[in-house]
């Protein structure tokens, strides 16, 4: 998260997402268990523990993807991301307010009324708004605008000084 060195300050957003995966990283584990009591032919048993297998491994890709690929803000730019995917580019002039304001109304990464929406669990804790409109890809590769984005960041209030640092 230091930028004493002229590098990217990093924000993560993973806090509050391991309940869901663990769920089913647990259910996985004890479908794994039963299938190989109950299911008496081998070919079905192989198959259903493939699957099984390749569901969990899934699940945790996408708890490592939300975890490794944090939020960046460099000298010059903030990187929007989801997953490994990065959502938007913004140049730091763009940016005309930053807020914290807890919203608990949107759960799903989401573009409305011209607002980025992206998520934890338990909603957003970050508003940026632009000054003009920023284009991005999301959620399918068609280009959109727009004119600000809503996050969930594991550390809002660090997040906020640093963009309020690097935009005055």
């Amino acid at each position: 998260m230091d930028d004493r060195h002229g590098q990217a300050a990093a924000f993560g957003y993973s806090k509050g997402t391991v309940a869901l995966p663990l769920a089913f990283m647990v259910a996985g584990l004890i479908e794994a268990v039963a299938i190989h009591l109950l299911v008496p032919w081998q070919w079905l048993r192989v198959t259903l523990l493939i699957a099984t297998v390749v569901s969990l491994l899934a699940v945790v890709g996408w708890l490592a993807g939300r975890a490794v690929h944090p939020h960046l803000v460099t000298e010059d730019e903030l990187v929007l991301r989801s997953g490994s995917a990065v959502v938007a580019t913004v140049d730091l002039t763009e940016i005309g307010a930053t807020r914290l304001i807890r919203r608990f109304d949107r759960t799903d990464e989401e573009v409305r009324d011209g607002r980025l929406h992206l998520p934890g669990p338990d909603g957003t804790v970050l508003d940026i708004d632009f000054r003009s409109g920023v284009p991005i890809a999301f959620p399918s590769d068609e280009p959109t605008v727009i004119t600000g984005v809503s996050l969930h960041v594991d550390d809002p209030r660090a997040m906020l000084d640093r963009l309020d640092a690097v935009t005055t």
